[in-house]
C-alpha cells in the first residue's frame, strides 16, 4: 500500500490528565501558550491524585543527568528516569519499542527520525509543542516537522564555518575566501606557491562534508507532496555541489585523505591542509588532535555559493516521544523544557558540550568565551551567526543511512577516477526512489 506514513499511532489518543502540569511548565519556563491558572490547579490536582508519572528517557548527551535532576526536583508529578546509551545501544530502540519495552522519550539523530516516523515508532506531538517553533532555529525545526505533524524537538545542530591556518594564509598572501569561487582561486594560488599545501581536503569517507554543502546550496533530498515523498538528490543544488567538488578534485586543489585516520591528522599537523570547513563541534577535535598548532588557526564564515549568503549544517540530534508512551503530554512538557528553556539548554551547553538548536541557547555565556587555541578569538560567535543563516527548507526523509552508503561508495570511485560526482548523485537518486517504492511508500 502506497503511503507517506500511517494515519494513526500506536500510542492512541493521549489523556488530558496532564494539561495543567504542561501549562505550568510552559508558562513558567518556556513562554509557550497555555491554559489559564484555574485549569493549572485542576491539572496538578488530577496528577497528584494518581501519583507521580515516571517517564523513561534514553539518550547519550554528556551530563544530561544534571538537567534531569533539576527537572525532577521542580516537577514532583512528572519524574524522569534517564538511561545512558553507549556504543550501539541506540540500535536497540526500534526492537524495544516494537516489544512494548522501549522508553517514553529517546534521543536520536535527525537523520534517523524519518525511519521512526514511517515505522510508527514515534508519535505526533504537535498538539503539545506547535507553539514552540519560534524557540528554535528555522533549520532545526524543519528536521522534526513532516507535513502538518511534529515528531520530537530539536536538541543540537551543526552549523558550518571555516577554520583556516592564519600562518599559511599570511605566508602566501591568501585572502580569506568569502565565496566558493574565491576558495577555488585560493587553492590554485596555494598549489602554485607550494604543491604540498592544499586549500582543503576531500574525504571520501565523511558524509557530513557533502551534506552540509547540500544544505547550504538550498537542497533537500526529500520533499512531501500530499501523501507522497519526492526525492531530489540530483537536483540543481546537488549539481552545484557536485561541480564545486569536481573542480577541486580534478585540479588537485584538495588533499584526498580519509578523515579521522592517523594520515589525516598527520596532514593537519604537517600543514598540508590549510582549511577545514565543518561543524561547530569540530574545533574541539582539532584542539585535541593538533595541540601543537595553538595560535595558528582562526575561524571565518564558511565560503558561500555565488548569489547566496546561506550557511551549511551537518544536522543534529532530536528528542522524540516514542510510540507506546502512556503520557505523551507529560513527555512533551519535559523535552520542551530540556531543549528550549534557559535552564535546560544551559545544562546541554555547559555540561553536554552541544551547540544548541534553541535560539535562547545562542545567548549562552559558554558560547562567547575567547579560545586561546584560536588566538583568543570567540570562535563560537562565528558559528552562532552561521546557525541563523542555514536554510530552513531541508526536509529529512527515510533511508538516510542507505543514501549515505550509496554516496560514500561513489565518492571512493571518484577518488580513483572511475566516476564523477554527478554520476554518483544520479545513481543514488535512482536507488533511493526504488528503495522507497519497495517499502510500499508513495514516491513522485
Amino acid at each position: 500500500m502506497a503511503r507517506l506514513t500511517s494515519a494513526t499511532t500506536r500510542a492512541g489518543h493521549p489523556s488530558r490528565r496532564y494539561a495543567g502540569v504542561t501549562a505550568v511548565v510552559a508558562a513558567a519556563a518556556l513562554a509557550l501558550a497555555a491554559c489559564g491558572s484555574d485549569d493549572d490547579d485542576e491539572g496538578q490536582a488530577a496528577a497528584g491524585d494518581s501519583g507521580p508519572v515516571t517517564l523513561e528517557f534514553w539518550g547519550w548527551v554528556p551530563d544530561v543527568e544534571a538537567a534531569v535532576e533539576e527537572w525532577n526536583q521542580a516537577n514532583p508529578d512528572i519524574q524522569v528516569n534517564f538511561t545512558r546509551m553507549t556504543g550501539d545501544d541506540g540500535d536497540k530502540i526500534p526492537s524495544a519499542v516494537d516489544a512494548g519495552t522501549g522508553p517514553d522519550i529517546a534521543q536520536m539523530s535527525q537523520h534517523q527520525l524519518p525511519d521512526y516516523v514511517i515505522n510508527e515508532r514515534v508519535i505526533d506531538i504537535s498538539e503539545y509543542v506547535a507553539d514552540a517553533e519560534d524557540l528554535f532555529t528555522e533549520s532545526s525545526w524543519a528536521a522534526v516537522e513532516f507535513a502538518d505533524a511534529i515528531y520530537g524537538l530539536p536538541q543540537d545542530s551543526g552549523p558550518a564555518a571555516m577554520m583556516y591556518r592564519t600562518d599559511i594564509f599570511d605566508e602566501h598572501g591568501i585572502e580569506v575566501p568569502a565565496t566558493w569561487d574565491e576558495y577555488v582561486e585560493a587553492g590554485r594560488k596555494l598549489q602554485q606557491a607550494d604543491p604540498d599545501v592544499y586549500i582543503g581536503q576531500f574525504s571520501p569517507n565523511e558524509m557530513g562534508l557533502w551534506y552540509q554543502d547540500m544544505v547550504q546550496a538550498g537542497g533537500s533530498w526529500f520533499g512531501i507532496d500530499g501523501d507522497s515523498w519526492t526525492v531530489s538528490i540530483n537536483d540543481e543544488a546537488g549539481r552545484q555541489v557536485a561541480d564545486k567538488w569536481q573542480t577541486l578534485v580534478d585540479e588537485e586543489l584538495v588533499k584526498t585523505v580519509q578523515m579521522w585516520t592517523p594520515e589525516y591528522w598527520a596532514d593537519i599537523n604537517n600543514g598540508n591542509i590549510a582549511t577545514i570547513t565543518y561543524a561547530a563541534w569540530f574545533p574541539a577535535l582539532l584542539k585535541e588532535n593538533a595541540a601543537d598548532l595553538t595560535g595558528q588557526w582562526a575561524v571565518a564564515p564558511g565560503p558561500v555559493f555565488e548569489g547566496s549568503d546561506a550557511a551549511g549544517d551537518t544536522g543534529g540530534a532530536v528528542t522524540a516521544v516514542m510510540a507506546g508512551a502512556e503520557h505523551p503530554e507529560a513527555a512533551s512538557a519535559f523535552i520542551t523544557w530540556l531543549n528550549s528553556s534557559e535552564e535546560g539548554v544551559d545544562h546541554l551547553v555547559t555540561g553536554g558540550g552541544i551547540f544548541p538548536a534553541a535560539k535562547i541557547g545562542l545567548e549562552n555565556e559558554e558560547l562567547v568565551q575567547p579560545d586561546e587555541y584560536f588566538g583568543g578569538q570567540e570562535i563560537l560567535e562565528v558559528y552562532k551567526e552561521a546557525a541563523l543563516r542555514v536554510p530552513g527548507d531541508n526536509q529529512e526523509g527515510p533511508g538516510y543511512q542507505l543514501i549515505q552508503n550509496d554516496l560514500l561508495d561513489g565518492f571512493a570511485q571518484v577518488a580513483n577516477g572511475s566516476t564523477t560526482f554527478s554520476e554518483v548523485l544520479d545513481e543514488a537518486q535512482e536507488n533511493t526512489v526504488q528503495r522507497l517504492s519497495d517499502q510500499g511508500l508513495s514516491v513522485k
